[in-house]
């Protein structure tokens, strides 16, 4: 979906440079005796240096299959079903092309199937926290299309729920994420898009059980978790 996007905004881009270029060039025929105009202003598209900045994103989550293990020697596969991603951001131009962000998520992925997380008796579902501090750089594409690429580090926090309310402790684990996608000016305030993103973190403690057998008590650890989303996005400039 990315990538269609991408393409059709190369291909508007390029229209509206074929199409500027004529009327150039019809300007200059008939007016060949005028004097030189201003210079050339910047496009919708184009972020604008000093300016704050409010972001909103969701979308489909997937989450990578992680292995579960204990202390006992034990592990298993979970898998989880496809989810729900949202990210609120507030960040700052720099200059035309780069920003700074803050960024707070929230996902969430229904698990498959876990015997050390009960799901054989209830619906467990994984949540995560994160909180970014992301670079970002934009380059426009046109008047009013332009492409984003980025990257962050922070922290997510991260636990399982069942349908019970009972919950693992929360974990704090390290967080890295990259992020890529395209933004259409609907003025000089306001952008909608579409984006992707990869979020992963280092592994994590899950809490305490008891083993696979059922004879002894145990601690579970997981592995990192990776999570990809495609989101659709706003964004709002002050």
């Amino acid at each position: 979906m990315l990538a269609w996007a991408i393409a059709l905004a190369l291909v508007v881009s390029r229209l509206e440079s074929q199409a500027q270029s004529s009327k150039d060039f019809s300007h200059v025929a008939t007016n060949s005796a005028a004097p030189a105009g201003p210079g050339p202003v910047h496009g919708l598209a184009t972020p604008l240096s000093g300016m704050l900045y409010f972001g909103f994103d969701a979308g489909v989550a997937f989450q990578r299959d992680i292995k579960l293990s204990d202390t006992a020697g034990d592990s298993e596969t979970v898998a989880f079903d496809p989810g729900f991603r949202m990210d609120c951001a507030v960040g700052y131009n720099f200059t035309t092309n780069w920003a700074a962000e803050f960024a707070f998520g929230f996902i969430a992925n229904q698990v498959q199937y876990s015997y050390a997380l009960g799901t054989d008796y209830s619906v467990v579902d994984l949540f995560q926290f994160p909180l970014m501090v992301n670079v970002i750089y934009a380059r426009p594409l046109g008047k009013r299309c332009s492409v984003y690429a980025g990257g962050g580090i922070g922290v997510v926090f991260a636990f399982y729920e069942n349908q019970y309310y009972y919950t693992t402790p929360t974990a704090s684990t390290f967080g890295y994420q990259g992020m890529a996608g395209i933004k259409f000016a609907l003025n000089t305030q306001w952008d909608i898009g579409v984006g992707y993103k990869f979020l992963g973190t280092t592994g994590y403690d899950v809490g305490s059980g008891v083993s696979y057998d059922g004879s002894t008590r145990t601690e579970y650890k997981s592995d990192g978790n990776m999570t990809q989303s495609i989101q659709l996005t706003i964004t709002c400039r002050y």
